[in-house]
């Protein structure tokens, strides 16, 4: 098999970097101060960093998996070249989840940004408080 195609192959993982980075630029102004980046079995947020640590934390993640990636498909292709092609595809299946990831909280913050602008906190605590005094003051009334 021609191998010439090898190195560009293993060189075209790289875009998933500045593609990535291009995400969070492209709405750095809308992003929150106080980012979700980690979420728990019901998807719901239970770890937050700011924007920069979140640029940092998801860019330094697919960085170390890109040369983790590059080095392991490189001697892979000098040691065995026919399991090149599959290391490849492993390689780039790895690295669209990492950089998917990337995407997903960029707009999981914008969305629930939107969402809790459009609130205004006082007014949805005194509708709880307003939902929940009524059944109160029946409770009373029925026990006295």
């Amino acid at each position: 098999m021609n191998r010439v195609w090898h190195k560009p192959a293993v060189l075209l993982m790289w875009l998933a970097l500045p593609t990535a980075a291009w995400i969070y630029w492209r709405v750095w102004d809308q992003l929150p101060a106080r980012m979700a980046v980690h979420f728990d079995a019901n998807w719901q947020p239970n770890g937050y960093t700011s924007r920069e640590g979140a640029l940092q934390l998801g860019l330094a993640i697919l960085v170390v998996m890109l040369v983790l990636f590059t080095i392991a498909t490189l001697i892979i292709d000098a040691l065995k070249p026919a399991a090149f092609w599959p290391a490849l595809l492993v390689s780039c299946a790895v690295l669209g989840f990492c950089w998917y990831a990337n995407y997903s909280i960029v707009e999981f913050n914008l969305k629930a940004q939107q969402v809790h602008s459009g609130l205004k906190k006082s007014t949805s605590q005194f509708l709880v408080a307003d939902c929940r005094l009524p059944t109160l003051a029946t409770a009373w009334n029925s026990e006295n």
